[in-house]
């Protein structure tokens, strides 16, 4: 990714013919790296999976104030009413938890502590004084449900449930195991019930938008529930009863464990004392919403370095090794949810992660074309519900494992998922994309550059089929007139120097004979004025503006500017282009743009909201009569993929991430094939396989029959070693390495992964089977057998 950035910023100012020198030399330097990195000895970065935490102990839990609220199976709830924080305990002792941190307002506590009439009661109020906690951060870090709310200047600011002033609960039981925490925030004239049910399991929150009542709904900016519940950490004063004092601030012995954030393949980020302050982990769910962004022009590069948004609403916190672990997932209102990890050192001395519902943002109205304007609030506030339902896991359960089987079984509970979709003992599929053309600036408008037509690509996948490679599906990016840049997403305007429409037929009839899968692909949310008319089919923003965007700052690109298609437009395009490809015979389809980037539309007549948005893709999705691959899609997508494409195998590395996880892969894994990101740039190394092999993916490459430097002058010049005799041997390396093993655990279930060494994963399979993967440059023994440096081995 960096070397990219750097090739792309030297390009603006280089010729092509410096350009194309530039491209060998960063194919050649990657190669160099490639063989340092393997050749080099390990060593543990957060792009790896640290060892286990350490054992945790847990101090008592003083019951003064809880009040028994009931127990299901071995789990018994109390409530603390001033506080309003849920105690949950195992009966057995294995684990217990609060939704709060139960702390002290340390402005009341010297008054507290002088009015108390007996050593017995002093003893129980005289409780620490909470360092860089004041009165807003106690009442945060101890209630179920804290809101934000805008004042008249825009500025954020927050009340909960068992704030000082300005807010009062109530609890009633509604019925067994349903109780509701009436809310009033009548500091801000708002009035919010909180419905909580109790379950052998866990527990969930229901907040209901029809029953949020008062003013202040006006000006609600967002809802967080119970923010401290498993959090780690803290400076604390304790009471000396001798001098009848609070002694000096001392911190608390920090808990072994950490929380799990979906971030790309997933992150553990584990709860450590920082000598400095770190920003907090912030996940758009589903990415931002642009069409409700600040502003309606996106001034940042589509084609720049991509964040890894969470693809799914759920979060986790483990505390010690196989002790105590929950798991939380938001069940509605996921669109509009943040997943915050504050790290200690941040603004308190906790770790801690919690769930923020965004209902309002401000946003830039502007009323000319010269941009002028002014900030506001949304029309009106988001219209939804919130449910968010906590699982509480213990003993071999209580892990990042644990939590993912748990959401995996979620899942197929709701219907979502599908497993054992693969049976078991066939051939490990490879992906093979290719580009067919794109458009280059020329004397007289734009030019298509074919670098690889449809009886090249039939010539390309007989030469694999020969050398051994017996399941092949592809996507044909490109593959009409105007390339993949200003190729049309709402028909198909074949091109003789491409493939005509004879050619595609005859492409997909031959594949299939072979059982290799060949489909059209296509971005149908990133759209440009060469393609179509922009404003009747591009999305709107709040203000009423179409939204636009900045594809690159190249000057020597021939499309510069975008903008982003209106969900219903996306859904009929896809709709008609797969009718068209289904009838030439293609047996699937591939879809980009509209996976992974949600986007609302708010043109007068006919807005669509997010919640509509999402309806309408899953509608076209499931109308679709053809296997779906898609581009990294979003969850509620999942229901319709067959196989999910540039599956992340990293996360953001943010600066607080300790480690890298294949969460995504462990819920995911035998209900639908799961692609690896291409191996001819970023991901190709000997680690890296080993990597497909340790998170259950399939390698993919992007190829084309010409060199790589026809496309040095168009949008695709990121593409820039595809070059298909460079990289035929390569394929096939990569390819038989791999399916070595990937091909023997297919329609397997994925029953634990664990890091039982630096370097050395093992992961377990249904049937007994073991798979150990040693990433190091050592001999690893396992049950006598001699497991090579950077080599998988099977037992079974």
């Amino acid at each position: 990714m960096l070397l990219t950035c750097i090739k792309k910023v030297c390009f603006a100012n280089f010729s092509q013919q410096k350009r194309l020198f530039f491209s060998l030399l960063i194919i050649s330097v990657i190669f160099v790296l490639s063989s340092i990195f393997t050749l080099g000895n390990f060593v543990s970065t957060n792009r790896d999976t640290a060892l286990p935490p350490g054992t945790a102990v847990f101090q008592d839990v003083p019951m003064y104030e809880y009040a028994f609220m009931g127990q299901f199976g071995t789990l018994r709830y109390y409530f603390r009413q001033d506080r309003d924080i849920i105690l949950i305990e195992d009966v057995y002792g294995r684990f217990s938890w609060r939704t709060g941190l139960d702390a002290a307002f340390g402005v009341d506590l010297p008054d507290i502590i002088a009015a108390a009439q007996t050593e017995e009661e002093l003893h129980r109020v005289a409780e620490p004084l909470e360092a860089r906690l004041n009165a807003t951060w106690t009442a945060l870090a101890n209630s179920l449900i804290t809101v934000e709310y805008f004042d008249s200047a825009f500025n954020i600011m927050r009340i909960s449930s068992a704030s000082r002033s300005g807010a009062s609960s109530n609890i009633v039981e509604v019925s067994t195991g349903h109780f509701r925490l009436d809310v009033d925030f009548y500091e801000i004239d708002l009035f919010i019930p909180v419905h909580i049910f109790l379950s052998d399991v866990g527990l969930t929150y229901h907040i209901s938008h029809e029953e949020i009542l008062g003013s202040g709904v006006n000006d609600l900016a967002a809802i967080i529930l119970s923010p401290f519940m498993g959090a780690a950490g803290g400076v604390r004063s304790y009471f000396d009863f001798e001098l009848m004092r609070h002694g000096d601030p001392e911190p608390v012995p920090m808990i072994p464990g950490y929380v799990l954030v979906p971030d790309g393949s997933g992150g553990l980020i584990r709860f450590m004392e920082n000598s400095v302050s770190f920003s907090p982990y912030v996940g758009d769910v589903f990415g931002a919403n642009r069409a409700e962004a600040q502003f309606f022009n996106n001034s940042e590069s589509i084609s720049g370095i991509t964040r890894l948004d969470p693809t799914m609403p759920v979060f986790g916190v483990t505390h010690g090794y196989n002790q105590q672990a929950f798991v939380a997932w938001a069940n509605s209102g996921a669109e509009f949810m943040e997943i915050i990890m504050s790290p200690h050192n941040d603004m308190t001395w906790y770790n801690f992660v919690y769930p923020r519902f965004v209902k309002n943002q401000v946003i830039h109205q502007v009323y000319n074309r010269r941009g002028d304007g002014f900030f506001r609030l949304f029309p009106e506030n988001r219209q939804f519900d919130i449910t968010i339902e906590y699982k509480f896991l213990h003993g071999e359960d209580a892990n990042y494992v644990g939590m993912a089987r748990a959401y995996r079984n979620h899942l197929i509970e709701q219907g979502i998922l599908t497993p054992n979709v693969v049976s078991n003992n066939t051939p490990m599929p490879l992906r093979l994309d290719f580009i067919m053309s794109d458009v280059r600036r020329s004397v007289m408008g734009r030019t298509n550059v074919v670098t690889t037509t449809a009886n090249q690509v039939e010539n390309i996948l007989l030469d694999l089929h020969e050398a051994g490679v017996s399941s092949i599906n592809s996507g044909l990016m490109g593959f009409q007139r105007g390339g993949v840049t200003t190729g049309r997403p709402n028909t198909i305007n074949f091109s003789r120097g491409i493939g005509t429409r004879r050619n595609f037929t005859n492409l997909f009839r031959n594949m299939n004979e072979m059982g290799f899968d060949v489909s059209f692909a296509q971005d149908y949310f990133h759209i440009n004025s060469y393609q179509l008319n922009l404003s009747r089919n591009q999305a709107f923003h709040m203000n009423r503006w179409g939204l636009t965007g900045v594809l690159s700052y190249e000057p020597f690109l021939p499309v510069n500017e975008i903008s982003f298609a209106r969900p219903s437009r996306s859904a009929q395009w896809l709709t008609n282009q797969s009718s068209i490809a289904i009838g030439m015979g293609a047996n699937s389809v591939t879809v980009s743009g509209i996976t992974n980037n949600l986007t609302s539309h708010w043109e007068r007549q006919n807005p669509i909201n997010t919640h509509e948005a999402i309806n309408i893709l899953q509608e076209a999705f499931r109308d679709v009569d053809a296997k779906i691959n898609a581009d990294a899609p979003n969850i509620y997508l999942w229901k319709y993929v067959d196989r999910f494409l540039n599956t992340p195998v990293f996360n953001n590395q943010h600066m607080i991430t300790t480690d890298t996880v294949p969460f995504l892969q462990l819920v995911l894994f035998n209900t639908m094939e799961m692609y690896a990101p291409y191996s001819n740039f970023s991901f190709y190394n000997r680690r890296d396989v080993l990597r497909m092999i340790d998170y259950g993916v399939f390698p993919s490459f992007v190829v084309t029959h010409s060199p790589a430097h026809y496309l040095s002058n168009t949008n695709s010049f990121n593409f820039y070693s595809t070059e298909f005799n460079i990289f035929r041997d390569r394929i096939l390396e990569v390819y038989f390495d791999a399916s070595e093993i990937l091909s023997q655990i297919i329609g397997l279930e994925w029953l634990n992964r664990q890091v039982i060494s630096d370097g050395v994963v093992l992961n377990t399979y249904s049937g007994g089977v073991l798979v150990l993967i040693n990433y190091t440059d050592y001999d690893f023994i396992l049950d006598g057998e001699i497991v090579p440096p950077l080599t998988a081995r099977l037992f079974s």
